[in-house]
């Protein structure tokens, strides 16, 4: 009890500093403050003026009345004392706002994640998971940089900006390691220990979200006493008698996709904001301040050198993929193979379109503002930009947000892609055409120059109003949660109206995709928004130990050991969860969501068992397997082609009852052949009858006299002619 006692002194001890930092930040101690701290500070002014003169009065008339009363004057002066020492001052009443704010702030994001509303759920949690990433690669980042600032700051400029360069391709290495580590095709020993993985392996996890041990997966004795282990989703009877749901997963392949995109997001970011302070720096060179073609080269030259980088790395994985192609067949090699090499190119572009849109917005500001910022996006000194200039800025981000849509479009098709974990057998290493590549990150940046325009245009706007400092803590804090609030605002009005297209106009995929883009920018720019406030509060933090730059270091480590675990395991682990649904979903239409309704509906008519029975009889032979979900058990029959069946008609349908071993059920007539001889003509089914989990016919015969016969669903499937080519018309 005494170590859990220190432990959470030590724990909440940091806490308690940081918010007094962010309180105190915000003021200058003996300097005048400006906005509502100007208010409040006349406001404490006036009260404790009030009180001085209300206890001179006091203390005057109770002199008036004698010695006698003069003692209790006293004493009732010391008290007034007494309670002036508890006046509030500045920092109480920062602290106070701060601590009301993180509980509204804490209450509205459960608000958001347990919405009634499936959508806004995933985008809350993809918003919740994008800052986390972003504030942590920053962390991380920065105190690595610090720490290598302190060796290269009597260096040439030349020489940072080719340290920056090599420390992006430090990480960019790191990510190709990891991410080829977790999906099993090099250095397997590395994250998975002696362990080798299987993703085609099915473990029984518990399904109760409820649960510690959600997730978990079950013993081999546990597994025994699971209702129905032929099942994917069953029920586990536990050690009280309760009943757990459980579902049959592929253990190894979801634990794989959750460590490879926490730290393919994770080292994207740091090798991005790697390469934007290499770009900046090399902004920064005279030559390319002369005008704006100049000021953006860097994103370009910035961007060929990425992209050389990343067509050596490659080469350099071709062997080992070819080789897990062929030597881990057996356990899901094609998935490793396609896993690794989708995730490792999603990360590198968004390497390239981190980088690239900073550095087009940095030169975009300096052609519209006439002011180049520096590497860190500040106008030294800040300036107060006319309001043309800000309406031609944020004109520019609805120009940028647009041509990212439609070259999404243009290159993606609005289709959706085979999700690589399904993938079984590949001949050869999945490859994506450099034009098709470059399409998505420009798409990408286009999408990020929207955020970023949209976040400078705010500090623009903030400047030009003088509401608050945006330079202060206090400032960044308020600027995020107003650009946190608006951007709500908008995911839920894009959200209804991808609602409304999917109700009156299908599935509107090219809506979608683009309702998607948007929304994805929205959430970039929040996570932009409250990295700046997360690195300004670090640096208030840092700011009061001797040690500063080895302070960022060690809050960079504890950033890494404390917060990254618990955002790969409860927060990207729902965000992944929502994207599995979602493709699931969109496989689906609405249009099949409502045939499947009324099937549901005609289905019950034959279900229904006659009253009356007809008494002939015939031996029939079946001619095809019929295989039924257990939605219609006990009246229907599960039978093998070649089966032996007794069948007589039900009444004027094309069904028959049928009996085989001592089980009676009912039976499609085009799937029996009567011993005696009729007229019949043969066909193959050819549309994906398979896809109706009611009944699964691979192929059957038909009665040439008869235009149909109807299915357990209630679809009539019409027979062609002979001269037909045989294809079936639902």
């Amino acid at each position: 009890a005494g170590s859990s006692h220190q432990f959470s002194e030590a724990m909440a001890r940091p806490v308690w500093l940081l918010l007094l930092a962010v309180a105190t930040l915000a003021k200058t101690p003996g300097q005048a403050s400006d906005g509502f701290g100007a208010v409040e500070d006349g406001r404490f002014r006036q009260m404790q003026d009030d009180e001085e003169a209300a206890a001179e009065g006091a203390a005057e008339g109770e002199g008036a009345e004698g010695e006698g009363a003069k003692g209790e004057g006293e004493g009732e002066e010391g008290g007034e004392e007494e309670e002036e020492e508890h006046h509030l001052t500045q920092a109480d009443s920062e602290v106070a706002y701060m601590l009301l704010g993180a509980v509204i702030l804490v209450v509205s994001l459960f608000y958001l994640v347990n919405w009634n509303d499936d959508d806004i759920r995933y985008y809350a949690m993809n918003i919740i998971s994008m800052t986390m990433s972003i504030f942590s690669a920053v962390l991380m980042y920065q105190g690595i940089n610090d720490q290598i600032g302190r060796f290269s700051a009597n260096l040439t400029h030349y020489h940072r900006i080719l340290i920056q360069f090599a420390q992006c391709c430090f990480y960019v290495l790191v990510m190709q390691v990891l991410i080829g580590s977790i999906s099993g095709i090099f250095f397997v020993e590395l994250m998975w220990g002696s362990k080798e993985p299987d993703f085609d392996r099915e473990d029984w996890l518990i399904a109760d979200g409820l649960r510690a041990d959600y997730c978990n997966a079950l013993t081999d004795e546990e597994v025994k006493h699971i209702r129905n282990p032929a099942a994917m989703k069953s029920v586990w009877i536990d050690t009280y008698g309760v009943e757990v749901p459980v579902s049959k997963t592929k253990d190894d392949l979801q634990l794989a996709k959750r460590r490879m995109r926490c730290w393919a997001m994770l080292l994207a970011h740091m090798s991005g904001f790697a390469a934007i302070n290499s770009g900046a720096q090399l902004q920064e060179l005279e030559v390319f301040r002369t005008n704006a073609f100049m000021a953006i080269t860097p994103a370009f030259v910035n961007q060929a050198l990425l992209q050389l980088l990343f067509l050596s790395f490659a080469k350099l994985r071709t062997k080992p993929m070819t080789d897990a192609m062929t030597k881990h067949k057996d356990s899901g090699g094609a998935r490793k193979v396609v896993l690794c090499h989708e995730t490792v190119i999603e990360a590198e572009n968004d390497v390239s379109s981190l980088s690239m849109s900073y550095l087009l917005v940095q030169g975009l500001r300096f052609a519209v503002s006439g002011v180049m910022p520096n590497a860190e996006g500040m106008e030294e000194p800040p300036v107060i930009h006319s309001w043309s200039v800000i309406g031609i800025f944020f004109a520019c981000s609805i120009v940028a947000a647009i041509a990212s849509i439609v070259i999404a479009l243009k290159c993606g098709g609005g289709e959706e892609e085979e999700d690589p974990a399904e993938v079984k057998e590949i001949e050869q290493i999945p490859e994506v055409s450099f034009g098709v590549r470059m399409a998505q990150v420009l798409s990408n940046s286009l999408a990020m120059v929207f955020a970023w325009i949209l976040f400078f245009g705010s500090r623009w706007i903030s400047l030009k109003l003088d509401i608050f400092d945006n330079e202060s803590m206090i400032g960044q804090v308020i600027l995020a949660l107003i650009l946190s609030f608006f951007c709500g605002i908008a995911v839920f009005m894009l959200d209804r109206v991808d609602d409304y297209q999917k109700e009156n106009h299908g599935s509107a995929e090219e809506a979608a995709k683009a309702i998607r883009i948007i929304i994805q920018a929205i959430a970039i720019l929040i996570g932009f928004s409250w990295e700046h406030s997360f690195e300004e509060g670090v640096a208030a933090v840092a700011s009061t130990a001797n040690h500063k730059r080895l302070c960022k270091f060690f809050l960079g480590c504890f950033v890494c050991f404390f917060l990254v675990p618990a955002w790969r395991r409860h927060i990207l682990m729902k965000v992944l969860a929502y994207e599995d649904m979602k493709k699931k979903r969109a496989m689906a239409t609405k249009a099949n969501v409502r045939r499947s309704l009324i099937l549901r509906k005609q289905l019950t008519k034959y279900t229904e068992l006659p009253t009356e029975e007809v008494q002939e009889k015939t031996s029939a032979t079946v001619t095809d397997d019929v295989e039924m979900a257990p939605l219609m058990e006990g009246h229907i029959l599960s039978v093998k082609k070649g089966d032996k069946v007794t069948i007589k008609p039900f009444g004027k349908t094309d069904w028959v009852w049928a009996e085989v071993g001592g089980k009676e059920g009912l039976l499609p007539s085009a799937a029996c052949q009567r011993q005696e001889q009729m007229l019949r003509a043969e066909a193959r089914v050819s549309c994906e009858v398979a896809a109706w989990p009611w009944a699964k016919f691979s192929s059957a015969k038909f009665h040439r006299t008869g235009s149909a016969f109807r299915m357990p669903t209630g679809v009539f499937l019409r027979v062609p002619g002979v001269a037909n080519d045989g294809r079936l018309i639902t």
